[in-house]
């Protein structure tokens, strides 16, 4: 039994081990490994917006298995996530998706929009994106390194 759990200050730490992840850095928009005191600030500053939902994916041992991230962007939720080391090749990301945006729709019915950016070469998650129905509407050059944009619209 899988279940998404609200992100704390208490998980910085994991949080922060997840994000400067070799895999998790080669793949993000930022490249440059991210520092302690960036990471509390940006964090605490997450964890204080009504705009920032934050889940862990937890199993029925309590284990944590990955991140996923909804940030409202004007009619769009911003969507990232990444996966515990150990748990990546086993389906954990399409599930964090699905259930990320399940929740989404019960805690913030305005929630019908989703976006999120790719890197051309994370095969991974652009198979999740795909199945899940999400479509790529364009290409982009960010901070030098090719992006897929992927939308999905729940309204039709």
């Amino acid at each position: 039994m899988y279940e998404l759990r609200r992100v704390t200050i208490n998980d910085a730490k994991l949080l922060f081990d997840w994000a400067n992840d070799d895999k998790v850095r080669a793949t993000a928009i930022v490249k440059k490994e991210i520092g302690w005191d960036e990471h509390i600030n940006w964090l605490i500053n997450k964890l204080q917006s009504d705009q920032s939902y934050i889940y862990i994916l937890t199993d029925d041992k309590n284990e944590n298995i990955g991140v996923v991230r909804f940030d409202e962007d004007g009619e769009f939720f911003v969507i990232s996530y990444s996966i515990d080391k150990s748990h990546r090749k086993k389906g954990m990301g399409q599930l964090i998706l699905q259930l990320g945006c399940k929740k989404m729709k019960s805690i913030a019915p305005q929630c019908k929009k989703y976006k999120a950016s790719v890197q051309t070469n994370n095969v991974a998650s652009i198979k999740i994106f795909e199945k899940l129905g999400f479509l790529m509407k364009k290409t982009e050059i960010i901070e030098g390194n090719k992006f897929n944009l992927y939308y999905k619209d729940e309204n039709g």
